[in-house]
């Protein structure tokens, strides 16, 4: 496969070559330009992706990439927290960029019930902050366990499906 780099971002500090090279490799692989293609396009497109959309818009400029090569290789990210991995129902599974990478703060999401629409949100009150800030420290003493992250998922009505639900009813 011919992967033109001029299309490809040449450098994140947060997926340094050091850094995917130790992920494909501990995957049993090599970081190849197919890739590099896919951690170059979460840092570009930001947001929830299947694994059948990220084939969809690579092979658009790569079309040599194979559908295997896309799942394993979202997986090897996933597994070694480059990529998040979330099932928000409707047997859908989504990636997202981990936490920490260039551009990702942390944020929970807000899932429609009804379309799938993913919103998030990073905009945490002082009030929500001491929440779970007394939530960890509490269940790090009662099960000793070291929390290093968490995920939170609303599910309801977006604003388009909210007209709609109230229409039906």
């Amino acid at each position: 496969m011919n992967i033109n780099k001029r299309f490809m971002c040449e450098k994140f500090n947060c997926c340094t070559e050091k850094r995917l090279r130790e992920c494909f490799g501990h995957a049993g692989g090599r970081l190849t330009g197919p890739r590099r293609a896919m951690v170059d396009f979460f840092h570009m497109e930001k947001g929830h992706f299947t694994a059948e959309e990220v084939f969809e818009k690579l092979s658009e400029k790569y079309p040599g990439i194979g559908v295997a090569t896309v799942y394993r290789t979202l997986s090897a990210m996933a597994d070694f927290g480059i990529l998040k991995r979330f099932d928000f129902g409707k047997g859908k599974v989504k990636y997202e960029l981990s936490d920490g990478h260039e551009g990702v703060r942390h944020h929970h999401h807000l899932v429609c019930s009804a379309c799938g629409k993913i919103l998030e949100y990073d905009d945490f009150m002082d009030e929500e902050k001491a929440f779970f800030n007394k939530i960890k420290k509490t269940l790090s003493t009662r099960y000793n366990f070291l929390i290093k992250g968490h995920s939170l998922h609303f599910y309801g009505f977006c604003q388009k499906c909210q007209k709609e639900y109230e229409k039906a009813k």
